[in-house]
């Protein structure tokens, strides 16, 4: 059984096809795991006293020394004392989301009263 020259030569189209595909896409899939960007800190403001430390020694690039949470009005501040590589003591203060509201029990019209 012989295969015409046309069918022949649109089969290795195809491969050759294949095989470009499949190198782009490998190449592609490398060149996304080599290219690591650093990571980036938590937006805005933290919601946790652990994201607010993460996103200060991401910015200082310093260690944390120490840190606490002060309650303002419908927010926490988050203080966190930082040793900076250039070995100056930083106190950043940061501001938290806003706390949740709590839910509204029933009114006194929706209890079933007389």
């Amino acid at each position: 059984m012989r295969y015409s020259r046309e069918w022949v030569m649109a089969t290795m189209k195809y491969r050759v096809f294949l095989s470009w595909l499949g190198c782009v896409l490998l190449c592609g899939t490398a060149a996304a795991f080599a290219a690591n960007p650093p990571p980036t800190p938590p937006p805005g403001h933290p919601a946790s006293l652990e994201q607010a430390g993460k996103q200060v020694q991401h910015e200082t690039r310093g260690h944390i020394l120490a840190a606490d949470t002060f309650p303002r009005g419908k927010t926490n501040v988050y203080r966190i004392k930082v040793l900076t590589p250039q070995g100056q003591v930083r106190v950043v203060q940061m501001h938290s989301n806003a706390r949740p509201k709590p839910k509204p029990g029933k009114s006194d019209a929706d209890k079933g009263g007389h």
